[in-house]
């Protein structure tokens, strides 16, 4: 018994001293950083629910979803290409990244970049309303006929405090005010389009 109480409160020690590390970032590129620090595993808990690190199938996509948080696109939503059976069907899955640009000129590089490489480019810019976003929804994961997940459309306000839960208002503010952008790859399963680009940020 007395191993496991050890063992809970060094747990509940390291989330206290997350919790305080990502409530002391007060800008975007702090967040970014912390980001970059959490896929690394210097950190265990992130703010949007994953308090044991990323999940298993990100573990191959650490290195570039490091470098893009490092490059300046803070990243929050992300999944390899896959082609399985689950449960006797098929499964697919796009590889996609989403996330946050704050410098302009990066944003629209790194969207012509992915668009010219042939990906599949949801952005919007700063400031626009929910209401007036275009639609920008993609389906990522299917299994047979059933859509599981689609991504790139606009994140309202609420969303993106709801991602940054129990973080300074200064950096939730600061990426609101944001481009967000999300990059999929057209094609099922493929793994070799996307990671690439982003290890080039």
């Amino acid at each position: 018994m007395t191993g496991v109480l050890k063992r809970y409160r060094q747990e509940a020690a390291c989330q206290l001293h997350d919790a305080r590390t990502w409530y002391a970032a007060r800008s975007f590129d702090d967040l970014a950083a912390l980001t970059a620090d959490w896929l690394k595993g210097d950190l265990v808990r992130h703010p949007n629910g994953h308090h044991t690190g990323p999940d298993p199938e990100t573990l191959p996509l650490l290195g570039a979803l490091a470098a893009a948080n490092r490059g300046g696109f803070l990243t929050d939503g992300s999944q390899p290409g896959e082609l399985e059976t689950f449960l006797g069907r098929p499964w697919r899955q796009r590889a996609f990244v989403s996330g946050f640009v704050a410098d302009h000129l990066l944003a629209l590089a790194l969207t012509e970049q992915a668009a010219a490489a042939g990906l599949l480019v949801r952005a919007h810019p700063p400031r626009i309303r929910h209401k007036d976003a275009e639609p920008g929804s993609v389906d990522v994961t299917t299994c047979g006929d059933r859509v599981n997940t689609d991504c790139g459309d606009h994140l309202p306000p609420r969303e993106i405090w709801r991602i940054f839960l129990c973080c300074h208002p200064h950096a939730v503010r600061a990426v609101i005010d944001t481009w967000q952008i999300t990059l999929i790859d057209p094609q099922w399963g493929r793994n070799t389009l996307l990671w690439p680009l982003l290890n080039r940020l």
